[in-house]
């Protein structure tokens, strides 16, 4: 059987706890070493953006120091506004689709709906704004009117660039044209719908449905 350890005494306890107190595991500095290191990273940018515009100051000498300044501050404001611009679009290009998805739904299904119902969804579709919906919505509508001028359905497989190539001697064909265009490069590209275009073809639509009501009566005359 040992015997059991003395305890050492306390002036030797009192040492040891300060030595360990006094090591680097509990010594705590005002900045972190990541703190640190960001605020050096933040520092160094800033001066890698003011040395050229240092540099195109100094080389304006002999230029009227209002001048300069002016000159230099328009540049670094430009620059701003195209860094903004850059990180506003890689926003808008990044971020989630914001579409209603029973807009969404009813554009991708394949069930028959009739112009009317089209009409509907697009005046639900300008209450939220989505104009973009609204023009699909319409053409959805016009290629409606269409099929019943024709007396028949529309294959599913064509594109919105053959129904205007298959009515580019109608009288419509301006107003298709003006559905494809908007639709080509708000929904297919990167170009944004606005109420204008909207309005341009909510006009484009109400030349079509008359012109296929006109066609319609003609044909049963």
């Amino acid at each position: 059987m040992t015997t059991p350890q003395a305890l050492p005494d306390p002036e030797t306890i009192r040492r040891t706890a300060i030595d360990i107190l006094q090591g680097p595991e509990f010594h705590v500095n005002q900045y972190t070493q990541v703190g640190g290191t960001i605020v050096d990273l933040l520092r160094q940018i800033f001066v890698w953006i003011i040395l050229p515009f240092r540099w195109l100051f100094e080389a304006m000498e002999g230029l009227p120091d209002v001048l300069r300044w002016l000159i230099v501050i328009g540049l670094f404001v430009l620059l701003m506004l195209l860094v903004g611009h850059i990180v506003y679009s890689l926003v808008t290009v990044l971020r989630p689709s914001t579409r209603n998805a029973k807009f969404v739904s009813a554009l991708s299904s394949n069930r028959i709906l009739g112009a009317e119902e089209f009409e509907q969804l697009a005046q639900e579709a300008i209450a939220q704004h989505d104009y973009i919906a609204a023009v699909r919505f319409l053409f959805r509508a016009s290629l409606s009117h269409l099929q019943i001028l024709e007396g028949r359905l529309f294959s599913p497989g064509l594109t919105n660039r053959q129904f205007l190539r298959r009515y580019q001697k109608s009288p419509i064909a301006g107003s298709l044209q003006s559905f494809v265009e908007i639709i080509d490069a708000s929904w297919y590209g990167n170009g944004e719908c606005r109420r204008e275009d909207y309005l341009k073809c909510r006009q484009a639509y109400a030349k079509i449905r008359l012109q296929t009501k006109e066609d319609t009566h003609a044909d049963g005359a």
